[in-house]
């Protein structure tokens, strides 16, 4: 049993044209060079594709061989198992079974897999991370898209009463007045506890007492109750992660985590289960939810106004993530 390969002696870089025999005692000759060794002494690399075969012998002396095939029916000759590598790339059931296998896997690693990934560390990170990374959350945001409020002092003192009163002026929430003609009426709570509220979202609150203004940050409260916002970078980062690898770029990673505590959106679950928190928290303060149902059909007219009615982008990426207005101005209307 014979097969052609190229011989390198490890002394020069000619190449020697040999025949390698592969005798029934299972052992591995080229007379030629005065080799006899024992196949179990020399090293035959696993098959791949149709790749040169490299066979090594304990001198250090190698050979490169094309004819996959005979090497392969040799081997199985002499009871030798062939590379199992070799039978799954030639099997196209196993193929076809490989890639659902790797559908499946990505699919789980975007809803359930990283579902229980975020619960899971969202409960474990240490409160120090996230007040580091907040606050460099919110360092770039203020460069890049938040300006300095025009409210009044009279009105962020009232406001800030509802938000102590809210928050039973717990020291670990933070409230911050900003003003962002980009974001429109807008506010987001911050892992730390942080919350900021544009100017934009407060002129459309028509209410005296600014309840409405009130119910949007018991909103935001119930984002950072629930972790929300960390919740949602975990799973956008594994999204991103698993599509990264698969796509082999990584550069969208390192760009974009800085900021995606906040312009990743929320799922319409956290946001109906900070709507019903929302309104818990009214309720506990003894204050009507219906400014805050007053404030989403301000929103509404600003973004129709903005966009115009029948414009794609009336929605926006702000109502396409929020379970329908009218069902949440429906809710909040009812005491």
């Amino acid at each position: 049993m014979k097969v052609l390969a190229k011989l390198y002696d490890g002394v020069s870089s000619k190449e020697h044209l040999v025949e390698i025999e592969f005798t029934n005692d299972k052992r591995v000759v080229i007379k030629e060079f005065g080799i006899n060794e024992p196949l179990e002494s020399v090293k035959i690399a696993t098959r791949l594709g149709n790749t040169p075969r490299v066979i090594e012998f304990s001198n250090g002396i190698r050979c490169k061989s094309d004819e996959n095939d005979k090497i392969d029916k040799i081997l199985e000759k002499l009871d030798i198992n062939v590379a199992p590598i070799h039978k799954l790339e030639k099997s196209w059931k196993l193929a076809v079974a490989s890639v659902l296998a790797i559908a499946i896997f990505i699919v789980f690693m975007l809803t359930a897999g990283a579902d229980y990934t975020a619960e899971f560390l969202a409960n474990r990170l240490p409160q120090s991370t996230l007040d580091s990374a907040s606050k460099i959350t919110l360092k770039q945001l203020d460069k890049r898209y938040l300006h300095k409020s025009n409210l009044s002092n009279d009105r962020k003192v009232q406001i800030l009463k509802l938000f102590k009163k809210l928050t039973n002026n717990d020291p670990h929430y933070k409230l911050h007045f900003r003003s962002s003609p980009i974001m429109g009426p807008n506010a987001f709570a911050l892992p730390s506890g942080d919350v900021v509220l544009l100017d934009e979202l407060v002129f459309l609150d028509k209410d005296k007492n600014l309840y409405g203004v009130l119910g949007v940050l018991a909103h935001e409260k119930g984002h950072y109750v629930y972790k929300h916002g960390l919740k949602g970078l975990i799973k956008g980062t594994i999204a991103t992660s698993v599509v990264s690898y698969f796509t082999g770029d990584i550069s969208f990673v390192v760009t974009t985590l800085p900021t995606a505590l906040i312009t990743s959106k929320y799922s319409r679950e956290y946001e109906t289960q900070a709507d019903h928190y929302a309104k818990s928290e009214l309720k506990r303060l003894n204050i009507s939810s219906k400014p805050l149902a007053n404030i989403f059909i301000e929103m509404e007219k600003y973004y129709n106004k903005k966009y115009g009615k029948d414009n794609k982008k009336s929605a926006l990426d702000w109502l396409s993530t929020h379970p329908v207005t009218a069902k949440r101005i429906e809710y909040f209307n009812q005491d």
